[in-house]
């Protein structure tokens, strides 16, 4: 469905909304290009930051059509000054965060969603909009990030914030990402063309210096002499302890991205999780469509309880993980309070072999349960490798069957599925430290 919105998504809508920042403006554009009436409601303000992108986000955004608008650059190369790890090969797109949520936004209107400017309030099924209307509509996404989703929801036992801002520097320097640990937490910052670098602290909330002071303090830490740049203010600051995914207790009105689970930034993936929850919110919606009832309400609920569960834990532990590497500043308060959090368990399954579960999947847009392969580099499970269903390629290779076997019946896609199965049969790697 493509085109104007049809003004009823204004008066009438099926779904609103709230919140367009990627997850909450994916979901606008999911649910209509399905058909649904949708009114996505955000107040559109200049948040004049910048983000990091993986290529895995990049590469799925142009395969759909959505694109980035121009808003991504790069990649770029990433380096690493944390503890012993040696300097990442990996690198990573940067994105201008305004400009990219207006695209997609923009693109969910083309799809055929209506997009209302401003602030909306809601309370149980009810929105009401910036003209003081009340709506009780079909279904309701809560996308409005962290002040979104329940009240109560549980946060880490300490207290983060992102201190961020941009500055310029007088030496010229390649465009790139770098990320510094430092006595009172760690710096990602994010060079571009033209040597004005974004600059985001991740500390302790509690201080008694400004913002400016503890900024300027970390980028002098860094190695710039404090003649050699010029911070751009004002600075902006963001709570950013992670936050325990909110208990799914109503199936037509569901928080996405922050609003559901806000992940610890030291992950690297709120990008792709804000993106990954609205594809998961779509399968519910789709599936409770196709197939309502109480046993389908009963899966969707299993399916993102346990998808917020393992999702969260899995980032909170590569955070967790990241913050045990870093040994020169253990004693540090900043890094003593994190140490331990969220638990002890490690991030992948470390026990050997393979093993067929069964598990909830998203199969053509719908959810079914089906058997799912667990392997040490997967624990969630896979349901298929490179297209081809992976419990059944694994059986016939466990039988003895030859790769010519599995070619003749899936094609050439099953070529490569001796060396994935080797990779995913290695313990699971340490992750890849990410962007703001």
């Amino acid at each position: 469905m493509t085109g104007k919105p049809d003004i009823t998504a204004l008066t009438r809508p099926d779904m609103i909304v709230l919140g367009g920042g990627p997850a909450g403006a994916i979901s606008a554009w999911l649910a209509a290009g399905d058909g649904v009436r949708v009114l996505l409601i955000d107040p559109c303000k200049a948040s004049n930051r910048i983000e990091g992108l993986s290529p895995r986000l990049h590469r799925w955004l142009h395969a759909t059509g959505i694109g980035d608008g121009g808003a991504a650059i790069g990649p770029f190369p990433r380096s690493v000054d944390w503890g012993s790890q040696p300097q990442a090969t990996n690198s990573e797109h940067a994105v201008d965060r305004d400009r990219f949520d207006a695209h997609l936004r923009q693109t969910a209107q083309k799809a055929g969603a209506h997009l209302l400017e401003g602030s909306a309030k809601l309370s149980g099924k009810e929105v009401t909009l910036p003209d003081g209307r009340c709506l009780a509509p079909r279904w309701i996404v809560d996308a409005r990030g962290r002040q979104g989703g329940p009240k109560d929801r549980d946060a880490a036992p300490f207290a983060t914030l992102s201190i961020c801002g941009w500055y310029r520097q007088y030496d010229a320097r390649q465009p790139g990402f770098d990320i510094a640990a430092l006595p009172e937490g760690w710096l990602w910052r994010a060079t571009l063309p033209g040597n004005r670098t974004w600059a985001q602290l991740t500390t302790d909330a509690r201080s008694s210096s400004s913002m400016e002071d503890r900024l300027t303090r970390a980028l002098i830490r860094t190695g710039l002499s404090p003649d050699r740049f010029t911070l751009q203010l004002p600075l902006v600051a963001r709570a950013s302890a992670p936050l325990l995914p909110a208990p799914i207790t109503d199936l037509d009105c569901l928080p996405v991205g922050d609003a559901l689970a806000a992940m610890d930034p030291l992950s690297g993936h709120g990008l792709f999780w804000a993106v990954s929850s609205a594809l998961a919110v779509a399968a519910v919606r789709r599936t409770r469509t196709a197939r309502p009832g109480s046993e389908t309400d009963a899966l969707c609920r299993r399916f993102l309880a346990e998808r917020a569960s393992e999702t969260y834990l899995r980032n909170a532990r590569i955070g967790r993980d990241f913050i045990r590497l870093e040994g020169r500043y253990r004693v540090e308060p900043f890094w003593t309070a994190r140490r331990d959090f969220p638990d002890e368990a490690p991030i992948h399954d470390t026990s050997e072999g393979f093993e067929v579960v069964a598990s909830t999947v998203v199969r053509d847009g719908l959810l079914e349960e089906m058997d799912v392969l667990r392997t040490p580099q997967s624990p969630a499970g896979i349901a298929w490798l490179n297209g081809v269903p992976a419990v059944e390629a694994w059986r016939m290779l466990d039988e003895g069957k030859s790769l010519n076997d599995l070619v003749a019946r899936w094609g050439r896609a099953a070529a490569a599925l001796p060396g994935l199965f080797a990779r995913e049969a290695a313990a699971g790697p340490v992750a890849s430290q990410g962007g703001a």
